[in-house]
């Protein structure tokens, strides 16, 4: 994607890009034959560090392991197959809510826990490394992590909550080096984000937008805000970007339902789409073919293949989906 990379650098502005919106070509529609596994787990709230299959959050790793953010533990399945090959849990119980969660280069694993901080541990779940919200003179209280990525460089980069966009970056060992801080924008703050190869930061809140350094100041721009509002999305939940700079992203036009999978190019015309929310009134049934939950996460993996991670009340899903054009 042909856009500035992001120093993070603490600072303010707000600026809104307006794409030029084409006519919308035919919209593809992925069907449960493009869907290359799928697995349903009972939710178990009680499960204690043998893992709760509540999945809140989904992450790949350059060998296509993936792994999934389960609550009580972290959960590592084989790309290929779909099995667990693995699970990751804090043997001190230090770390409460397993929420977030990125693979690192060298076995490692970030985990980022909603209830107090975030934490780097190796494959034994042994904390090797604690990061906490590095206040300062405009925050003085500690916050709890968000979301967690890791950038281009493989630093790691935190959300913290509010209206308006406030993120903190730390070295691959966990060292403070920044902070990007905006004021409350249309977006209204963040729920997911992600960085596309060349390192920009895309993030989502009351739509899609990323953020660029210009003058020292963090500013942030709105995907095609005319042709997303149109759709009437009330919501946007899961977000990745592949190297051609499509976006795939989670959305849903009414809060009786779960959420169904888009994908859009870079002026946000919405290309493909897979998947139905279920509805409210099934939240405690197993999910019928292609219905997604209410909190979906999304990842890539190298092939193409989008990852799905979604939940309802009972039922945690695992979906692994063709999303490769045809050469």
């Amino acid at each position: 994607m042909n856009r500035t990379g992001i120093s993070l650098l603490v600072g303010f502005g707000l600026s809104v890009g307006i794409f030029t919106v084409g006519a919308q070509a035919d919209v593809k529609q992925y069907t449960s034959a493009d869907v290359d596994w799928q697995n349903v787990a009972t939710i178990d709230y009680m499960a204690g560090a043998k893992g709760a299959n509540l999945y809140m959050s989904v992450a790949v790793d350059a060998e296509d392991n993936i792994y999934i953010a389960n609550y009580s533990n972290i959960l590592v399945v084989d790309g290929e197959t779909g099995k667990t090959i693995g699970t990751i849990v804090d043997p001190t119980g230090t770390i409460q809510q397993y929420s977030d969660v990125q693979p690192t280069s060298n076995g490692n694993v970030w985990i980022a826990d909603n209830r107090s901080r975030v934490y780097l541990v190796d494959p034994d779940g042994n904390i090797l490394k604690t990061v906490a919200f590095e206040t300062s003179a405009n925050f003085q209280n500690e916050a709890n992590p968000g979301e967690i990525e890791l950038d281009a460089e493989g630093n790691l980069v935190v959300s913290y909550a509010g209206y308006g966009i406030h993120f903190q970056e730390f070295t691959p060992e966990g060292e403070y080096i920044r902070s990007i801080i905006t004021g409350a924008d249309k977006l209204m703050g963040v729920q997911y984000f992600t960085f596309t190869p060349d390192n920009t930061l895309f993030f989502q809140g009351v739509g899609i937008g990323w953020i660029t350094e210009e003058d020292g100041n963090a500013v942030t721009h709105q995907v095609a805000p005319d042709l997303l509002s149109s759709e009437r999305f009330i919501q946007y939940r899961g977000i990745a970007i592949d190297p051609d700079g499509n976006i795939y992203f989670a959305a849903s036009e009414s809060g009786d339902t779960g959420l169904a999978i888009y994908k859009a190019d870079s002026e946000g015309n919405i290309l493909a789409q897979y998947g139905i929310g279920q509805e409210r009134a099934y939240w405690s049934d197993t999910f019928g073919a292609g219905e997604i939950g209410y909190s979906p996460s999304l990842a890539l993996t190298s092939d193409g293949s989008l990852i799905i991670a979604s939940a309802n009340n009972m039922y945690s899903q695992l979906v692994k989906l063709n999303v490769q054009e045809p050469e």
